[in-house]
């Protein structure tokens, strides 16, 4: 897991053209989630009320690999697309703690998906207490849940108190009964106390895709 490289990009983008900017966008992660071994996740969000904001979380073997996507035909035309649309951005130097997803690939282009971004602040007494429960909650709604496609949990390089949580739910629905699951209430309840501070992002899909490799 240390060799993994994650990135999280806050985005703030012109919609004047959103369209042409969201097909470039959609052929660099499906490409390369398809051609490049290494680039093992990639999604493309945006803020449901403020389609201008725009969140992306990527996932990579290791930093050969992101190496090689950074050298890819497909994300230079994004890079190219992206010098004329983007008016802000900002980046999260971010660590794994555990990355959990479906086995299957996964691949969103229509929007039927629900992801969050959720950022914690963790109490730093607490922090082993807040491991083990969010932990034992990831890995019981990744397995028994059919709907829970994507968790996963990061530490910010600057400040190991500070995680996010990226996840990808298969619908509104299916999220709404994660929950209600009382693995989930369990969680809630035994880190009532451990968190300084919780914000949790809802979003909109543009397009998810992952090899469906990252068990643990």
């Amino acid at each position: 897991m240390s060799t993994l490289q994650t990135r999280l990009f806050k985005l703030g983008r012109k919609l004047s053209n959103r369209e042409e900017f969201d097909k470039v966008g959609e052929h660099n992660l499906v490409s390369s989630i398809e051609g490049e071994p290494g680039t093992l996740a990639m999604y493309s969000t945006h803020l449901p009320d403020d389609p201008a904001m725009c969140y992306v979380f990527e996932v990579y073997a290791s930093e050969d690999a992101y190496n090689v996507h950074a050298s890819s035909p497909q994300f230079k035309a994004y890079v190219e697309m992206a010098a004329t649309t983007l008016t802000t951005r900002e980046v999260f130097s971010v660590e794994p703690e555990l990355m959990l997803e479906k086995s299957e690939p996964l691949l969103v282009t229509d929007g039927n998906a629900a992801p969050r971004c959720c950022f914690v602040t963790i109490k730093a007494d607490k922090l082993d207490k807040f491991r083990e429960a969010v932990f034992t909650n990831m890995r019981t709604s990744v397995e028994s849940e059919p709907g829970v496609l994507v968790l996963y949990a990061a530490r910010m390089v600057d400040d190991p108190l500070r995680w996010v949580f990226w996840e990808v739910y298969a619908s509104e629905e299916a999220y709404a009964s994660h929950v209600q699951t009382e693995h989930f209430k369990t969680y809630i309840a035994a880190t009532a106390d451990c968190l300084d501070s919780k914000e949790l992002v809802a979003l909109a899909a543009d397009t998810l895709a992952s090899k469906g490799t990252l068990q643990g």
